[in-house]
């Protein structure tokens, strides 16, 4: 599973978008804990999401 994958899934369980990181690592380790992604996805996920929060979050 890939990263625009994981967003299609979560807007289609939870029927709108998100920009909060913390709902998509919510659902990454769901996924994982019910072995529907493997752990190098799992890790690739995390390591995306925290990508994208941290270009969201602006640096001072």
């Amino acid at each position: 599973m890939n990263f625009s994958e994981l967003l299609k899934k979560y807007e289609n369980q939870k029927q709108y978008k998100t920009a909060d990181g913390l709902e998509l690592l919510t659902l990454t380790k769901k996924l994982y804990i019910s072995n529907e992604i493997s752990l190098q996805d799992y890790k690739e996920l995390v390591r995306q999401i925290s990508l994208s929060c941290d270009r969201a979050v602006p640096t001072l």
